[in-house]
């Protein structure tokens, strides 16, 4: 499982106007719940609960906030690059302004744990970084992620 097999462009938003975490969580779910049906309320539950654990920003102006959701069977993912950088408690103290929100199945695996990683390191390389800010539509996001997956 990697990234590019969760990511269409139907879930990816664009200069999304929000101003909070919990806001952009909730856009986040709205979308989930859009595409997939899946229980909206729930979903901003997990990812708040998740984040009051510890700031899942891994700096850079990226984040990558994740939930295990019950009832789910497999992960789910949105991109979501906001118009206002948010705070987000990252380790370098800058705001964010990238996201990819993971769910996982409430009894998430190995290989979950793998795609998380994944994409961290998707996120820490300052090429992919750069070619992400500049992509214009949701499908230029997809094909970065297609591409990138799979080098």
């Amino acid at each position: 499982m990697n990234i590019a097999e969760l990511i269409k462009p139907e879930t990816i938003l664009l200069d999304l106007n929000v101003s909070t975490r919990n806001r952009l969580f909730e856009e986040i779910a709205r979308k989930l719940e859009q595409q997939y049906g899946l229980n909206r309320d729930q979903i901003v539950k997990s990812l708040i609960a998740r984040e009051e654990l510890g700031s899942t920003a891994l700096g850079l102006g990226m984040a990558l906030p994740h939930a295990r959701l019950k009832g789910l069977t497999e992960a789910k993912a949105v991109y979501v690059r906001t118009t206002l950088a948010l705070p987000f408690d990252a380790p370098d103290g800058k705001p964010v302004s990238h996201v990819l929100a993971l769910l996982v199945p409430e009894r998430a695996t190995e290989a979950h744990l793998q795609l998380l990683a994944s994409v961290a390191q998707l996120f820490s390389d300052q090429d992919f970084r750069q070619r992400l800010r500049s992509c214009a539509t949701p499908d230029a996001v997809y094909q970065l992620f297609q591409t990138s997956a799979q080098a």
